[in-house]
């Protein structure tokens, strides 16, 4: 049996190389936990470096995204920059086609007042040409008849040279023309018949024929009670042998009738191209009651009065 050294060595032996395992074992595992450290703390440095990196990253991405954000809204700027354009492209577009029209309008309307234009400068021309025409048909009958017509109540009508004695002596009558209805308001001198010729002209409206025949009944009344009886055939006579200038209907104008003051008119057959139908208008005009106030005298006719 062995003895209790011999165990105790044996169990010794067996401890120490038990404890020389343990010490082997702690140390490599010591080694293995350096390292491990080693490496975590290589680990650690690689992860707080790739912590910054992942910070500059974000950083990065922040910047792009604002960036992008920018960019963004600078593109929404720009599509509605765009839209607006399209827009007020399209309304010019509308305008220009209106301009077009106004402006194709407008020249036809310029090439019809230019037309109305020459033709008004036409007119005014021959309107021109036709008041010195009358002028000098008015001065004719003022140097032969001595015929005048004045507004006031009524037209008064003045005729001389009816008596060869006595050229400068007047001889006159008003009438008035009211409710389309003639009559005689004054004659100087008094002759027959008035009432008969009122009647007619009344009947008639031949406003130029009563006055020849008024002037003939002033001739035939000189002609009468003058010692001279050939007084009325001797003023004929000169009347018939100056020769009238002509005047066309159209040649009549404003000055020819109708003044306030003296001017003068043939109200004889020595013109028979007188614009008949617009004088006796003008006479019927002047008749009517309170016409006194429209009737105006040329001054051409006054400047010839005065010549």
């Amino acid at each position: 049996m062995e003895s209790p050294i011999s165990i105790c060595d044996a169990e010794i032996s067996l401890q120490t190389k038990k404890v020389d395992a343990f010490t082997a074992s702690f140390s490599e595992s010591l080694h293995s936990l350096v390292a491990i450290a080693q490496e975590t703390a290589r680990c650690q440095v690689q992860l707080d470096e790739a912590k910054a990196k992942l910070r500059d990253t974000e950083d990065d991405l922040v910047k792009a995204l604002a960036v992008k954000t920018r960019k963004e809204a600078k593109r929404m700027a720009l599509v509605d920059a765009i839209a607006s354009t399209k827009a007020s492209v399209e309304e010019l577009n509308a305008s220009i086609q209106e301009q077009r029209a106004k402006k194709q309008e407008y020249a036809a309307i310029i090439s019809q007042q230019s037309l109305a234009l020459a033709a008004s400068e036409g007119k005014l021309n021959e309107s021109v040409e036709q008041e010195d025409e009358t002028q000098e048909v008015i001065s004719w009958y003022n140097r032969v008849l001595g015929f005048h017509v004045k507004g006031g109540r009524g037209v008064k009508f003045t005729f001389k040279n009816i008596n060869m004695n006595n050229p400068n002596e007047e001889y006159f009558f008003t009438i008035l023309h009211e409710k389309d209805t003639y009559s005689l308001l004054s004659c100087e001198p008094s002759l027959s018949e008035t009432k008969e010729l009122i009647h007619e002209l009344n009947n008639t409206n031949d406003l130029f024929k009563f006055v020849r025949v008024m002037r003939t009944k002033f001739q035939e009344a000189v002609a009468q009670g003058s010692l001279v009886e050939t007084a009325g055939e001797h003023e004929e006579s000169a009347f018939n042998s100056a020769s009238a200038p002509v005047l066309s209907m159209s040649s009549v104008r404003s000055d020819f009738l109708g003044k306030e003051n003296e001017h003068q008119v043939e109200p004889t057959e020595g013109n028979t191209k007188v614009g008949r139908k617009y004088v006796h208008r003008r006479l019927k005009a002047v008749l009517s009651p309170g016409s006194a106030s429209s009737v105006r005298q040329s001054p051409r006719l006054m400047a010839n009065k005065e010549s």
